[in-house]
């Protein structure tokens, strides 16, 4: 029976640590997802911006692959779903900014690059090799409102 309140003992510790591997795990997951499926578009200016909405806060966490990315050009990421974005400009630390509420409300512009892109993807796609259930296992419904060769209205 000791050994028995030995165990019970510390399963709530168990547990907890089981709990923030998982959060962990969702996360490191997420990370990674958005280091490949994020698209930038270049602005008038230059810059380029992806958007995304994560389900967590990980915009940190991507600050470091993208200054290597994209060396000295500026970029920014913005997360729609906390109305943040994180910035790099002039090689300058990539920094975290809230988001006016003008900018948040103006809807994305569909752009010449968009159309170049999908155009890339059906040339470089092999309809027999297309598999949408593997698809969507990989690409989650949160991420595809994001991709332009995802979108219903490809070319």
């Amino acid at each position: 029976m000791e050994l028995f309140d030995e165990i019970v003992q510390k399963m709530p510790e168990e547990l907890d640590e089981i709990a923030v591997m998982k959060a962990e795990y969702k996360i490191e997951r997420e990370i990674h997802r958005l280091t490949g499926l994020l698209r930038f578009n270049p602005d008038p200016g230059g810059v380029f911006i992806a958007r995304c909405s994560p389900d967590h806060y990980v915009l940190p966490a991507l600050a470091e692959h993208f200054t290597l990315h994209f060396g000295e050009t500026p970029w920014v990421i913005i997360d729609e779903k906390r109305n943040l974005c994180l910035c790099r400009e002039n090689g300058s630390p990539a920094r975290i900014f809230t988001l006016p509420d003008t900018f948040a409300a103006e809807k994305k512009q569909k752009d010449s690059w968009e159309d170049l892109w999908r155009l890339y993807h059906k040339s470089i796609n092999n309809d027999a090799r297309n598999n949408p259930g593997l698809q969507r296992q990989f690409i989650p419904e949160r991420y595809r409102k994001y991709l332009p060769e995802l979108q219903s209205d490809s070319l």
